[in-house]
């Protein structure tokens, strides 16, 4: 599973340490988890795989966001308008809609509600 996180790391541009080993496997337990609970399975399915991995992507791009030590993504200033003539940059500001990265985020941290619905089982 590791493997194929670091993999998924690699396919979104986020650049990883071998020192985030620990890190990465802490991220990976936490996804099948919260895949457990949200389903009610005692095992997690094969199909459920994918969104773990992606899970775990998405957990480990927040803390890295969250520590200031995410290359490659610009967090804090997207840019909204530029203009040429006497150079004007305007900066989108959190207010006026989500950072591309915090969509990503979202997006990985959420597997499609169809998937959950599939495999969800009741437990007594």
């Amino acid at each position: 599973m590791k493997d194929r996180l670091l993999k998924r790391l690699d396919e979104l541009k986020i650049t990883h340490t071998p020192e985030d080993e620990g890190l990465l496997k802490s991220m990976l337990k936490g996804a099948r988890r919260k895949l457990l609970a949200q389903t009610g399975q005692h095992q997690l399915p094969e199909a459920l795989k994918p969104a773990m991995i992606d899970m775990a992507a998405g957990e480990y791009l927040l803390f890295r966001k969250s520590m200031g030590s995410l290359e490659g993504f610009d967090c804090e200033h997207a840019i909204r308008q530029v203009s040429q003539g006497d150079t004007s940059i305007t900066y989108a500001i959190a207010s006026e809609g989500q950072a591309p990265v915090d969509a990503l985020v979202q997006r990985l941290l959420t597997p499609p509600s169809a998937l959950i619905t599939e495999w969800r089982r009741v437990r007594w």
